[in-house]
């Protein structure tokens, strides 16, 4: 236990973790850094919550904190397996850690908590007895802020997201500060808007040199650790060849409209498992899966679903191989970016056309079309979607969203991608 506490805490000589690169979601934790609350980062595995971790320890050390006050564990990690299912082990752990260095714990890092059964009876009881100034914990499913965790701890944590990286991140990382910058080197920009569109967004796929196959294979990797440990394994499911065979139908057919009756014949399954089934992909962070856009909440005024994965990636090493799919790629592109710019209740209007996504910002809705390539021949077609829309649903803007397109007709702005999520949205 010693030896892996140590190489968990590299930081205790007093250096910063080197060759980090800024997440956006660091400015917004540094507001909250010094208030008690516990921090609470959830998202999918390998989304880079773990530099997150580095990053704010980081500006700890900067800010005069004591290295060895800064314990941080990983509790996926087999030697913490005692106290998977004894959440009160945490505290020998600590004490060993003090032990080591001398020093009290005064900041707490818990990755991937959801591992050790109760645990938010520790942090509940940590929080009351102010054992440590600040304690931030991980999780890889969303059911971590449900049940018994929001009732024990109701207005005592803040809750953020770790999503894989933003095209803006991208650009960012990678000298592209504005829209100068892209259309100054406009072949970098395309290429990793490109690379973005086949590869996805993990960090360690975006940030590392490797080859395809390597790739493929390190996708192919987190594919199976997401789908075992936080879906399978975490919700004990029965039928695992059933919850592979759903999973991957779904990523082969992001952006198609279904309904819950409908998909349980595609999988051969029946319409209970496969709402079960899909919550618990949703909530591992896998897949997102929206509704038609409504202002009634009730499930029977919202009854079709769209899924949308994660990581492009993940989608093309899993997906079925068909002819629209660098139409579906961007699609789902466009719509994690909504998600990533802060665009939120995200949905799609059908009638005789549909409107891709209705998404909504800081109180105003916005409407969106995606085409890849605008031609004469799908002009009309793509501009029609915007039609769906009525007099109940007031939109701010109408934006249709391609790969490398830009115009304005009428009341629609046509942009691409590239310069919508990447560089308008860099501050």
């Amino acid at each position: 236990m010693n030896v892996t506490i140590l190489r968990l805490n590299p930081h205790w000589n007093g250096e910063k973790y080197a060759s980090l690169k800024y997440r956006d979601v660091v400015d917004n934790l540094k507001k909250k850094k010094d208030l008690p609350h516990i921090q609470v980062l959830t998202g999918i595995r390998r989304s880079g919550k773990s530099t997150v971790f580095r990053l704010m320890i980081n500006d700890l050390l900067e800010n005069g904190a004591n290295p060895k006050s800064i314990l941080l564990f990983n509790l996926d990690e087999p030697p913490f397996t005692s106290v998977w299912e004894n959440a009160a082990e945490l505290y020998k752990v600590i004490e060993t850690a003090e032990k080591i260095t001398s020093v009290p714990v005064k900041y707490l890092f818990l990755d991937e908590v959801q591992q050790v059964k109760d645990w938010e009876l520790f942090v509940k009881g940590a929080y009351d007895t102010q054992r440590f100034a600040k304690i931030y914990i991980t999780g890889s499913n969303s059911d971590l802020l449900q049940n018994r965790f929001a009732t024990l701890l109701s207005g005592r944590y803040f809750a953020n997201t770790v999503r894989p990286l933003s095209l803006k991140e991208i650009f960012k990382i990678s000298g592209i500060t504005d829209k100068y910058t892209a259309l100054s080197d406009r072949i970098k920009m395309l290429t990793l808007t490109d690379h973005y569109l086949s590869w996805g967004s993990f960090p360690e796929i975006v940030l590392k040199t490797m080859d395809n196959d390597v790739k493929t294979e390190l996708l192919n990797s987190y594919y199976e650790s997401i789908v075992l440990k936080d879906c399978i394994v975490y919700n004990q499911v029965r039928d695992s060849a059933l919850f592979y065979k759903l999973l991957h139908f779904l990523l082969s057919n992001a952006g198609t409209p279904f309904r819950y009756n409908t998909l349980a014949k595609a999988v051969k399954s029946n319409e209970a498992t496969v709402r079960n089934y899909l919550g618990y992909a949703h909530r591992s962070y896998i897949i997102a899966d929206i509704t038609n856009f409504s202002f009634s909440l009730k499930e029977d005024s919202r009854p079709q679903h769209k899924i949308y994965g994660i990581d492009n990636g993940l989608m093309n090493v899993i997906g079925f191989q068909f002819m629209r799919r660098e139409e579906m790629l961007l699609e789902n592109i466009v719509y994690n970016e909504l998600v990533n710019s802060g665009y939120d209740e995200v949905s799609f209007a059908r009638g005789k056309e549909e409107c891709d996504f209705i998404a909504r910002r800081n109180g105003v809705y916005h409407a969106f079309q995606v085409c890849h390539t605008l031609t004469p021949a799908n002009r009309n077609r793509e501009f029609a979607g915007f039609n769906v829309l009525n007099d109940n649903l007031k939109v701010e803007s109408k934006t249709l969203i391609t790969y490398d397109s830009t115009d304005t007709v009428g009341d629609i702005r046509v942009v691409p991608v590239w310069d919508f999520f990447g560089t308008n949205q860099i501050d």
